[in-house]
């Protein structure tokens, strides 16, 4: 049918194209969203209502009031047909929509008004109103008449019980299915001309069949026929209605495909009812939280609260009768389903794993569970076997003791009671009183809440439920242990006949209930005694309507059938449940009743269990819901396993089938402890005491590794049995074993727990100290024992967790095949997670958290969850306080309560927040759930163990619920103390984070509505003892200004107390849960879902969860836990600022250099009124930068307001807003004098040109003229380009001499600088020779041996480190060679006077080398003997180029001055390098060139005291190292000078002389040698002359107005003679020299803006250089790879330099890699440039008018002005290249010029494309990889004791409001920095953690050389932040590092000795190093 919209004015809700039923039944279910909705209809009067059938008076009597409604409410237009339609009830919608077609909503009120005639009037007395028979009301059964019954679905009986015709359904137009099409369609109904109504026997009425027209073509047809066909369509229609129950219950979905699962119920409960589809959520929230109202309560809501209001209360008399009389009237009650369907449906659609604990929490709050499902949608029925297997009773036994045991292993005598026909009395009600004096609906019944609402689906339900008899017996009790059955409806009828076979079958006694009238019908009673076994007790009751009398007939029934029972040989009883005075009291009744049973009971001996009616149910086609492949598979498994358990008895379950987690590591667990507290060191040192312990726990890591690799049948399959993913079959499995499991439990511990009791009740009553003893160490045994025995799912988890953590700490002892198992254990484990299942955190047993496995696990969340919030709680409390059932409670969780255990250990289960706090921050619960305090098992440890668990739960939760039994504190002082103490010490974490743990209290068992009021001075005195607690916990802490509880928590006494009833309504075994108990702890649970949850400003994820366990739990372990628990947590959130900081930092710099360049486009195209344009661009370049400022201001600011951890980061606020003010004034003063620069620059080019204007005008003219006489000279000849540009190259270099220069001296910056030093060092010039030769030489021959042995085959032959040692014989053979090679090249250049050939000089140099390296080939093997010579050739010749240049004169020319220094070669011996090694030159000139620049920093100076200081005053070797600290700081300001100065000048030498002197004075002590100072001096000096060079050439060149000419015109110029030559039109002429210069601009523009772009993309893309933390573990790896010790080396002691290579690895890499064809990253950024700015100069081109009225001049004007800052294109420049071109088309002219631009493309494309690291770094002085260093290098200080370098990535972190000291994430041994013991001299191998923590002392100049505590290092060290802690070791990174090069190290510190080695560090490999960094 046509798609419906819904009637509501303003819904949009449109019905797809389905069936007319279905899309009635959606609008139904839609209709409901709208009862809340007022509407225009005025409150006076109602809106009437329309049935679907009527007489011709009641449609009269409808347009009346429809027209009065009308009028009233004013309604108009199209809304009279949405009111109209909303008058409709549900059938009469359906029908119109069938009949009308089309949208109803589009109808007009006419068309409806007649349709609707059409439907509901009919022939008088032709049928019976449809409500009158399908009534809503129950009738006097208990359950009332099912849907089928009401609608003639069965055959209706008389009182006797014979069957009766079958009537009619109703209904005007009848719903049948087409057999053609298989299609519903409705068929109006035709008179009966039969009578099929004749009057029945007594109390029946007539009855009027409606004739049925199946195909359209029977006009009339007898009731026969009709009643044919009505029977095959009932079972169709009864179908239909279970439908579109599903539907309006919104469950269809979870029918036939994905069922609901726990996590979905955790999601989407719902405790409020907006529409009928909320109902099953509802429900479900409900019982889940033992609510057991919550199964009949479907209609609690407010609206229903209303819609009965209105019934009941109005002073309308006609209002009062219509609700009695008029059926059709709309209620809200009427249209709900009954809450068994309900019950039903949401069983149906649950997971088989939900089903177990939705019947689980029906056991607890006493409700009856359906054991047998009728069918449902035309399936068989469904036996719930699987569903009860989880559910445990506790009963007492006949002996006095207690017993657990599953309801379906219970063997038990089953008592069913069923109905046969109508009875006056409720059954469901008769049975509640026998099971608890009615005192609780156990079975639903007609007088519980909506207990008249039809059936759909219940009808034929087995109900069952358990009996247990109470303590103090009643003549009126049962005896014993019954299971009670009921089945729903009539026992006779078609819905229950295969319940009521089954029920026969294994019932021990049937309870069946009819009516006296009804015994006469022997085709019953017949059918019923046939399916009952001779065996089965028969209790027949027999009730009597209340007006019927007793009389002789009825005796004479009963005696008939007293006979016919006797006759059949059935044992029976017949009770009547009335008297002579009338019916029976209900309390009399059921002592009859209940002494029958017990008669029947004691005669009987069938006792069967629940497992056991599996085989009567498959007799009957009752599907059991255990059948699955899946589960009987897993069965099987599960089967296996325990089989394997119990091979070899029950003693020892744990040690023989799971030993992993026993005795290895319990042990374990303990060393790992001391080895954090070092309680029993005694005289060890710290590093040899922790060694021997390691080695302990790693031997026990080594057997626990032997257990996994050895078969063991048990945990083999076990594991087999997880796979990657988590399967149906896998949970299954896990069900299975946990079933087992348990059950073992149970049977195994009662006797142990009552043998530990009689054991404890011994020792209280003996008097003899010596008979104590030894009892209480067999009470010991058997506590011990008593653990051993407890054996459940989490044991094997906890052996899993084991395995796991066994192979990560042996690592590659472990076999492949083991390695690949544990692998996946971590991400099935947390998938279970999601699944619900709780992760163990803390081993209960051995009292330890299994810290690998659990952070595994939480990795393998976070991969699955993302960075989801997560919302932690916990609950802390006294041991069986009730604290995991008030968790199960609050969010339906599953912790353990039974098989005989409590919680042992830390268990954490994680949940969905539920859509109803949708709009809360989090995303997720973890709910926290812990052992009991004051556990009495754990005896002495009592008190340590309490605080350890209270700790870590307070530690780790948001919020801890404090659990209180009963209303008397002093129940648990204890408790508060320890929970005072663990706030306490969270306080101490938190004061400068500004996090504060919550805790409410919950009273448990404190049932006064007025409690609050009562206990209010109980209360106060609470506070009193809270205060008391923190008091005495402050004095034992050492902070006794802590003495209110206030000041560790924000606790509101009137709001963070909270009274709970008590859990069970009555006494045990009977008492249901008490709905009290589920309203307060829900009542708790709203205040936590929004109150606190909301309140929260810091949010974990599982990440950051992981990294508080694990700092909280480090704490405790060695009982110290402040400082880690604040430096993980803090420095997340300073990582996190430093990481926005630098990208705001960085967004400010990009928009000002990306400023600055187009101003110096700007400025370069600007040639007058330069010194306004200095003031304006200064203030536009303000205005600009405040802009981007404001903008990082706010962004800032936001990240601090809106940030997760903006609670941590408000410390840091102010300081970094302060920084960021700093950084901005030094951008704008950088970037302000760099326009003033470009300025300054700009004049002396505008100068120069005014000189230069008529020798421009003169070359342009010889070069047309030199072009026309070519041209004549060639004629016909066609020169080549090459041709042409040989001869105008020759001609060019004769015009560029035409250019005057002014006069200028070359600038020679190595001679000026020799000449600065010996002025300087006049009378110590020998010194100074002396000092330059000794360094030059020193410096090659180092070079010349890392060469060798980077080239040598076989190391072990030759090292670098041998030189530093006593030499072998075959390296001091080397060695000589190297020096005789250094003697030979000084006496070539010193040969024959000073008058040595150029050319012969460095022929006879690399001819030594030649000789030198044969010498070498002798002696050594080499990978590659060429590249070797040339790095011998390199170096030789950098140690001639020093003499040689004083005995060379460089030939004349500009710049030659600044080639003298390339890398220290003179340039005649570059030149000769070149020709003698060609290209291999250049290769290994790139390989060696770090290392050559390397030589100009602070590493390659080596300070030596002897050389350099008075002996006497320096004593030791800290002293050394403060003075190599100061001289590194030196050459990092002297770098800083040597940046910022443009050009070389006297001064900035004299200021490096200055600087020097002034760090001598910083020495105070230490005084300096002459020679240091001149070796300082110079060797600065050397050091900066690169640079110095590189700037003085460039300012040179950039002066040079000759050179300027040539580089920017040499190409337009040629391009003008080529025009000329080739006679081009002048259009396409000019296009050619413009293009040309363009092309040249946009060369420029790409390279000023590449340094920026490149920036840009290298901090994106590349991790290694975000941030400084991320990147000095990636430079750690590399070190790691390349494996030398001269490179670790670099990294302790010069960091700067090696961070700085590691940057220009990184980016070269990154940029600079090719692969294949495919360009370099570079060339990419490169091309894409070349297409930005090309693309932008065509279309700004383009924009350019091409009128004919402008002239030449004009356009290019108009053209520079729209380019002044994109391009470098000064207009003289243009003017000058177009003089002399006469351009008829414009048009033409922008075509040429626009495709010749286009075509430069390609050759820019060339140029870049081969462009080298070194070119970029050439043409941008700030290039890619300066920028980056700034970024990524961070601050540069090391820490003073070790030099680990300080983490954080801003420089100037410390100064400054807020400022943060310096933090090392990690500390070294001390070893690295070159710390000694006094006395041994040995290396020290402790790092700066432990030593702080400890006694030790140290020694440093700062000092004064006298000792001082490491614990006091703040008073020499204040800017450094070093956390104390004992237990925190080296990492293996570093252990590695000094097992491999301690010697090397011990030698480099030349008065160290090598340190002794723990032998734990030698079995650590390269990839646990890898390992431990992180990556």
């Amino acid at each position: 049918m046509p798609t419906v919209k819904c009637p509501v004015p303003g819904c949009d809700y449109v019905t797809d194209d389905l069936d007319a039923v279905i899309v009635a039944a959606l609008l139904t279910t839609h209709r409901t969203v709208h009862i809340p909705r007022t509407t225009s209809v005025v409150t006076e009067v109602r809106r009437p209502t329309l049935p679907a059938t009527g007489t011709s008076e009641d449609w009269s009597d409808f347009k009346s009031k429809w027209s009065k409604y009308v009028d009233a409410a004013k309604i108009t237009g199209q809304e009279k047909v949405q009111h109209l339609l909303e008058c409709c009830d549900e059938p009469l919608l359906r029908n119109l929509a069938s009949c009308v077609g089309g949208t109803l909503t589009e109808k007009s009120e006419e068309e409806l008004l007649a349709a609707l005639k059409e439907l509901v009037v009919q022939e008088e007395n032709l049928v019976l109103p449809r409500d009158a028979q399908s009534s809503s009301h129950q009738d006097k059964n208990e359950h009332g008449t099912s849907l089928e019954e009401k609608q003639g679905n069965l055959p209706p009986t008389d009182g006797v019980g014979d069957p009766q015709p079958l009537g009619n359904t109703g209904q005007n137009h009848k719903e049948l299915l087409d057999k053609n099409n298989g299609q519903w369609k409705t068929r109006k109904n035709k008179k009966n001309k039969k009578n099929g109504g004749n009057a029945g026997k007594k109390g029946t009425s007539a009855k009027v069949l409606q004739a049925v027209d199946v195909q359209d073509k029977v006009e009339d047809t007898d009731s026969e026929s009709l009643q044919v066909t009505c029977e095959v369509h009932q079972e169709q229609l009864a179908a239909k209605r279970q439908e579109e129950l599903f539907i309006e219950l919104g469950l269809t979905k979870y029918l036939k495909g994905r069922k609901i699962v726990l996590q979905e119920v955790m999601r989407q409960s719902s405790h409020k009812i907006s529409s009928v589809s909320d109902i099953p959520w509802h429900v479900l929230s409900k019982i889940m939280m033992l609510d057991w109202r919550g199964r009949d309560d479907i209609t609690s809501t407010d609206q229903t609260v209303q819609e009965r209001g209105k019934d009941l209360v109005t002073d309308d008399m006609e209002e009062i009768l219509s609700l009695i009389t008029d059926n059709t009237s709309p209620n809200v009650l009427s249209s709900m389903p009954h809450p068994m369907d309900v019950l039903i449906a949401v069983i149906l659609c649950s997971s088989n794993f939900l089903r177990q604990i939705i019947c689980e929490k029906l056991f607890m709050c006493k409700l009856s569970i359906p054991l047998v499902i009728p069918s449902v949608l035309k399936e068989d029925p469904l036996f719930l076997l699987w569903a009860l297997r989880s559910t445990v009773a506790e009963f007492k036994l006949p002996g006095g003791g207690f017993c657990e045991t599953s309801v379906v292993k219970h063997h038990v005598p089953i008592v069913s009671c069923l109905r046969v026909g109508e009875i006056p009395r409720s059954k469901s009600k008769f049975l509640n009183e026998l099971l608890n004096d009615q005192s609780h609906p156990t079975f639903f019944h007609r007088d519980c809440q909506n207990g008249m609402n039809t059936r759909i689906l219940s009808e034929g339900a087995l109900e069952i439920s358990w009996y247990f008899p109470p303590q103090q017996l009643t003549n009126a009790d049962l005896t014993g242990n019954v299971v009670f059955m009921n089945l729903r409806g009539d026992g006779n009828s078609a819905k229950t006949v295969k319940s009521m076979e089954f029920l026969c079958r294994i019932s021990s006694v049937v309870l069946v209930m009819t009516d006296i009238e009804g015994i006469g019908n022997s085709y019953k009673m017949d059918s019923l005694v046939s399916k009952l076994s001779q065996e089965t007790k028969l209790i027949l009751m027999l009730m009597k309507q209340p007006k019927t009398k007793f009389d002789g007939e009825g005796k004479e029934r009963i005696t008939k059938l007293s006979e016919q029972l006797k006759f059949k040989g059935m044992q029976h009883f017949i009770t009547l449940d009335f008297d002579t005075r009338g019916e029976l009291n209900i309390k009399d009744l059921k002592r009859k009743t209940n002494a029958l049973i017990n008669r029947c009971l004691a005669e009987t001996t069938i006792k069967r269990t629940i497992e056991e009616c599996k085989e009567e149910a498959d007799g009957l086609k009752i599907i059991v819901d255990e059948s699955s492949s899946e589960c009987s598979k897993s069965q099987k498994i599960s089967a296996q396993v325990i089989e394997e358990i119990c091979r070899n008895g029950m003693d020892n379950l744990k040690a023989n089938n799971l030993p992993l987690q026993c005795q290895p590591w319990q042990e374990w667990a303990e060393l790992n402890k001391e080895r954090h507290r070092q309680k029993r060191r005694g005289n060890d040192s710290m590093d040899s005491y922790t060694d021997k312990i390691s080695n302990e726990m790693r031997k026990l890591r080594q057997r626990q590794l032997q257990l996994i690799e050895k078969p063991n049948i048990l945990c083999d399959a076990f594991l087999d049995n997880l796979t990657d993913s988590v399967s149906e079959e896998i949970l299954y499995f896990l069900r299975w074993l946990k079933l087992h499991l348990d059950e073992i439990s149970r049977q195994t511990l009662p006797s142990l727990q009552k043998e530990c009791s009689q054991k404890w009740s011994k020792i209280r009553e003996s008097d003899d100290a010596t008979k104590r003893v030894t009892l209480q160490d067999e009470l010991d045994k058997c506590e011990i024992k008593l653990a051993e025995a407890s054996f459940g799912l989490e044991h094997f988890t906890r052996e899993i967790a084991q395995a796991y953590e066994s192979v990560q700490y042996t690592g590659n002892e472990a076999s492949a095949k083991t390695r690949e198992r544990m692998q996946c254990l971590p991400s099935i484990m947390s998938e279970l997670m999601l699944l619900g299942y709780p992760l163990e955190i803390m081993d209960g047993d051995a009292a330890h958290i299994p810290m690998k496995w659990v952070q595994a696990v939480l990795s393998q969340l976070t991969k699955r969850i993302g960075d989801k919030k997560i919302f932690v709680l916990s609950v802390l409390g006294i041991q069986s306080s009730g604290k995991s059932t008030l968790l199960n409670t609050m969010f339906g969780l599953q912790f353990a309560v039974a098989a005989g255990r409590c919680t042992r250990g830390v268990f954490a289960q994680l949940l969905p927040v539920c859509t109803e706090y949708s709009g809360t921050k989090y995303d997720y619960i973890l709910v926290v759930d812990t052992e009991g305090l004051r556990a009495a098992e754990l005896g002495k440890a009592k008190l340590q163990h309490d605080n350890e668990i209270a700790t870590l739960v307070i530690g780790l939760a948001d919020v801890t619920i404090v659990n209180v039994k009963g209303e008397n504190v002093s129940e648990m002082e204890d408790v508060l103390q320890i929970v005072v103490h663990a706030l306490l010490k969270m306080s101490l974490v938190n004061k400068n984070l500004k996090l504060q743990p919550s805790c409410i209290f919950v009273h448990q068992n404190v049932s006064a509505q007025d409690a609050a009021q009562k206990l209010r001075t109980g209360q106060q005195r609470f506070i009193e003892t809270l205060d008391k607690a923190t008091k005495a916990a402050g004095k034992q802490e050492d902070k006794p200004n802590y003495t209110r509880f206030r000041q560790l928590i924000n606790f509101d006494i009137n709001k963070d107390i909270w009274y709970v009833s008590d859990l069970w309504k009555g006494d045990p075994p009977m008492a249901p849960v008490n709905p009290g108990y589920s309203e307060n702890v829900n009542t708790v649970k709203q205040k936590l879902m929004t109150d606190v949850m909301q309140n929260r400003s810091f949010h974990l994820t599982a990440d950051k969860f992981g990294a508080r366990l694990k700092d909280l739990w480090n704490g405790i372990l060695v009982q110290n836990f402040v400082f880690s628990f604040r430096n993980s947590l803090e420095m997340d959130a300073y990582n996190s600022l430093e990481r926005e900081f630098s990208d705001i930092l960085w967004s400010m710099k990009s928009s000002a250099m990306e400023w600055f360049n187009s101003k110096r486009n700007f400025i370069s195209n600007r040639e007058n009124e330069l010194e306004k344009l200095s003031l304006d661009l200064t203030s536009e370049c303000r205005q600009h930068l405040d802009k981007a400022y404001q903008e990082a201001v706010k962004r800032l600011e936001n990240y601090f307001t809106t940030h997760e951890d903006r609670s941590f980061l408000e410390q840091w606020r102010i300081n970094s807003t302060l920084k960021l003010k700093s950084s901005y004034g030094n951008i704008i003063d950088n970037v302000t004098d760099n326009v003033r620069c470009e300025i300054e620059k700009r004049k002396i080019q505008v100068e120069q040109k005014k000189d230069m204007i008529t020798y421009i005008t003169r070359i342009m003219t010889e070069a047309q003229k030199l072009a026309e006489q070519l041209r004549l000279q060639a004629g016909k000849t066609n020169l080549s380009e090459e041709e042409l540009e040989r001869r105008f190259k020759k001609k060019w270099n004769k015009w560029m001499k035409m250019i005057p220069q002014k006069e200028k001296e070359d600038l020679d910056v190595v001679q000026k600088t020799n000449d600065i030093l010996q002025r300087h060092f006049f009378h110590d010039l020998p010194l100074l020779e002396e000092v330059q030769e000794r360094r030059c030489k020193e410096t090659i021959r180092d070079n010349c041996v890392k060469s060798i042995e980077n080239y040598v085959t076989d190391r072990k032959l030759f090292t670098l480190s041998s030189i530093h040692l006593c030499l072998t014989k075959t390296e001091d053979i080397v060695l000589k060679f190297i020096n005789d090679l250094l003697e030979n090249v000084k006496e070539i250049v010193k040969e024959k006077d000073n008058k040595i050939n150029k050319g012969q000089c460095a022929q006879k140099v690399m001819g030594r080398v030649s000789e030198t390296v044969k010498k070498l080939k002798s002696v050594l093997n080499f990978t590659n003997v060429k590249e070797l010579e040339i790095c011998l050739a390199i170096f030789s010749c950098q140690y001639a180029s020093h003499p040689y240049s004083k005995i060379s004169k460089l030939e004349p020319g500009r710049g030659k001055a600044y080639e003298v220094v390339v890398h220290g070669i003179h340039p005649d011996f570059y030149k000769a390098l070149r020709r003698k090694f060609s290209h291999h030159f250049k290769e290994v000139m790139s390989k060696i060139e770090p290392e050559l620049v390397q030589q100009r920093t602070s590493r390659n100076f080596s300070f030596d005291i002897k050389a350099h200081t008075h002996m006497k005053m320096v004593k030791s070797n800290c002293d050394k190292q403060y003075i190599q600290q100061l001289i590194n700081n030196l050459f990092a300001e002297v770098q800083s000078i040597t940046d910022k100065v443009q050009r070389f000048s006297e001064e900035s030498i004299e200021e490096i002389i200055r600087m020097v002197a002034k760090m001598e004075r910083k020495g105070s002590n230490a005084y300096f040698t002459k020679c240091f100072s001149i070796d300082l001096v110079d060797y600065l000096c050397q050091s900066c002359l690169p640079k110095f060079c590189e700037k003085q050439k460039r300012y040179e060149e950039d002066m040079d107005q000759r050179l300027v000419y040539d580089r920017d015109n040499y190409g337009p110029c040629f391009e003008r003679f080529k025009n000329v030559f080739r006679q081009f039109t002048a259009e396409q002429a000019l296009a050619n020299v413009l293009s040309e210069r363009v092309a040249k601009a946009i060369e420029n523009a790409v390279n000023m803006d590449m340094a920026r772009t490149l920036a840009d993309d290298v901090r994106n893309n590349v991790s290694q250089l975000q941030l400084k933390p991320a990147f000095l573990k990636s430079v750690l790896r590399e070190l790691l790879e390349v494996d030398k010790f001269h490179e670790f080396y670099l990294y302790l002691n010069h960091l700067d330099f090696c961070l700085q290579k590691w940057v220009c690895y990184y980016i070269d890499r990154y940029l600079f890699t090719k692969q294949n064809a495919i360009p370099n990253r570079y060339t990419k950024i490169a091309f894409q440039k070349i297409e930005s700015f090309t693309s932008e100069f065509c279309e700004i081109m383009g924009q350019v008018p091409c009128n004919k009225e402008n002239s030449l001049t004009a356009w290019i004007e108009d053209l520079h002005y729209r380019l002044k800052d994109k391009l470098a294109l000064p207009l003289d420049d243009l003017l000058v290249l177009a003089e002399g071109y006469e351009i008829a088309s414009f048009e033409t002219f922008t075509g040429y010029f626009r495709k010749q631009v286009l075509e430069h493309r390609k050759t820019m494309r060339k140029t870049f494309e081969k462009h080298t690291p070194t070119d970029h770094k050439v043409t941008q002085e700030d290039n890619v990889y300066k920028l980056i260093a700034a970024e990524c290098k961070g601050c540069t200080e090391k820490c003073p004791f070790c030099s680990a370098p300080c983490s954080l990535n801003t420089p100037g972190h410390t100064e400054g409001e807020g400022g943060v000291n310096h933090i090392a994430v990690e500390h070294y041994p001390q070893a690295c920095g070159g710390y000694v013991c006094t006395d041994s001299r040995k290396l020290v191998t402790e790092n700066c953690t432990i030593l702080v923590a400890s006694n030790a002392r140290f020694r440093r100049r700062k000092t004064i050389n006298e000792y001082h505590p490491y614990k006091d290092y703040k008073e020499i060290y204040p800017d450094w932040d070093i956390h104390g802690d004992v237990s925190v070791e080296a990492t293996p990174y570093w252990k590695w590092f000094l097992v491999r090069y301690a010697t090397q190290l011990a030698a480099v510190f030349k008065e160290a000795e090598r340190p002794d080695i723990p032998s734990s560090w030698t079995h650590i490999t390269k990839e646990d190093a890898i390992n431990s960094l992180g990556l």
